[in-house]
C-alpha cells in the first residue's frame, strides 16, 4: 500500500509539487486537477517499474530472480475515484516466474470479485486455499501450470 487514502491527507509527492496536495481532492475534481492527478499516477507507476527492475536484477541461489519469486501487485480499489465506482479496477500483476502467464491483458467478466485475484495469488504462492473472502474461484488465465 502506497499510503492511506484519507479524506484530506496532504502529500508532498516527491519532486512533483511545491506544496502538499490531497490525492483524494484530485480524484474527485478530475476536470480541474487532471494534470496533477496524471503526474501523481505517473510518479507511482515509475516507482513500481523501478522496483520491478531492481527485483529482476537480484539473482537468487537457484538462478532465478527475486522478481521470479515474487508476485508484485499494483492497482486501485476504485475504477473511478470521482464516483467511488469499484468495478473495472486497474490492476497489474508482475513476477511469479514460470508459474504465471505474463504479458496479457485480462478483462474479467462483470461482477468478478477482486477476491478471485487474491485467491489466485495465494494459490500461486503455495497456500492450499480453496476460497478467500467472497471469491468464486481462481483466475485460470493467470496460472501457467
Amino acid at each position: 500500500m502506497v499510503g492511506p487514502e484519507r479524506w484530506d491527507t496532504p502529500y508532498k509527492f516527491e519532486s512533483l509539487f511545491d506544496t502538499p496536495r490531497s490525492h483524494h481532492q484530485m480524484s474527485h475534481n478530475q476536470t480541474k486537477m487532471i494534470d496533477d492527478l496524471l503526474k501523481v499516477d505517473r510518479f507511482h507507476m515509475e516507482q513500481y517499474v523501478y522496483l520491478l527492475k531492481k527485483m529482476d536484477s537480484i539473482q537468487e541461489s537457484d538462478g532465478s530472480t527475486l522478481l521470479d519469486n515474487t508476485l508484485f501487485t499494483y492497482g486501485s480499489g476504485l475504477g473511478d475515484g470521482s464516483t467511488h465506482q469499484y468495478n473495472d479496477l486497474p490492476i497489474i500483476v508482475a513476477g511469479g516466474g514460470k508459474r504465471v502467464y505474463s504479458g496479457q491483458h485480462i478483462n474479467m467478466p462483470e461482477g468478478t470479485p477482486l477476491a478471485n485475484l487474491w485467491l489466485t495469488q495465494a494459490q500461486l504462492l503455495g497456500l492450499p486455499m480453496k476460497r478467500f473472502a467472497d471469491s468464486t474461484g481462481p483466475i485460470a488465465t493467470l496460472i501457467a501450470g
